[in-house]
């Protein structure tokens, strides 16, 4: 058997190995439970009534949910045969659903939603622990920065 030394393994695979074994996967099993701050407002669509809630939580994830409201029914039929008209009988049910979910890798202080003047829909100012403080715009469910400039001595 003839054993290859490590000096006359070719540059090339060496390279080739080394690059495969960098592919890492940075993936979170369970989001952090916490909440550290949040907003409301009209992020995703220039619907009007159409409230959302962003907030975000202690692992530096940005969670956007919508609030549904519906109505339930309930009651009895016996209720309806005797001609009553009332709305009594149904349930008002909210609910949150979650529209996205951004995960940031970093450490997230503070948050506030800001209409911009002509705008139908609000967007998101976000302070980071890191020296930034971003602008997030969530149109149709997709985050997209605007705007994320270095302030402090930190960011700098």
């Amino acid at each position: 058997k003839k054993y290859i030394k490590y000096r006359e393994i070719p540059a090339t695979m060496t390279s080739v190995t080394s690059a495969a074994a960098m592919k890492l996967l940075d993936v979170r099993l369970k989001h952090a439970g916490s909440i550290v701050s949040s907003a409301i407002g009209e992020f995703t669509s220039s619907t009007a009534g159409l409230q959302e809630i962003v907030c975000i939580r202690a692992g530096g994830t940005i969670d956007l949910y919508r609030i549904v409201i519906s109505q339930v029914g309930g009651g009895d039929k016996a209720n309806v045969d005797n001609g009553d008209d009332d709305d009594d009988d149904d349930e008002v049910q909210t609910t949150l659903k979650l529209i996205t979910r951004l995960e940031t890798r970093s450490v997230l202080r503070s948050i506030c939603s800001v209409r911009v003047s002509g705008g139908k829909r609000d967007v998101v100012v976000v302070g980071a622990d890191g020296g930034c403080c971003s602008i997030i715009d969530f149109e149709n469910g997709v985050a997209k920065v605007l705007h994320c400039p270095a302030f402090g001595k930190v960011g700098r």
